[in-house]
């Protein structure tokens, strides 16, 4: 029996995706390994499902460094910021612009930097991603 999605319930805001790596003692080769490994997953397991899956569609997951809270940055939901902390953000900014949730569908719509505006419609039996 194929799958339902609860279109009701994906959850999108406009906190910016940020990572953290392990934070125990490690060697500096042991640190720069695991950083290499686990960067871009860890950074695309706490991004919204709808701009992971977009991100992914279109091949845009490289990461950065973050020296500086991003804009939308929210202390008070994703904790004080801790410049020591080794922290990672995606390299081209993406912005959420609407998310219009209706009685059988969730339509998000998505500015990609310089790769335009994006749609993603989330129904109990679908899901259409295109440029709009």
């Amino acid at each position: 029996m194929p799958g339902i999605i609860d279109a009701e319930n994906i959850h999108v805001d406009k906190l910016p995706a940020i990572w953290s790596p392990v934070q125990w003692e490690l060697t500096p080769d042991e640190k720069a390994q695991e950083i290499e490994d686990q960067a871009t997953a860890s950074l695309l397991w706490v991004a919204d499902t709808p701009e992971a899956i977009l991100r992914l569609l279109l091949r845009e997951t490289a990461i950065e460094r973050v020296y500086d809270a991003p804009r939308d940055y929210d202390p008070e939901q994703q904790g004080e910021w801790v410049e020591e902390l080794v922290t990672f953000g995606f390299e081209r900014p993406l912005e959420l612009q609407e998310v219009r949730r209706e009685m059988d569908r969730t339509i998000i719509t998505y500015k990609f930097s310089d790769l335009g505006y994006w749609e993603i419609e989330i129904t109990p039996n679908k899901v259409t991603i295109q440029r709009v």
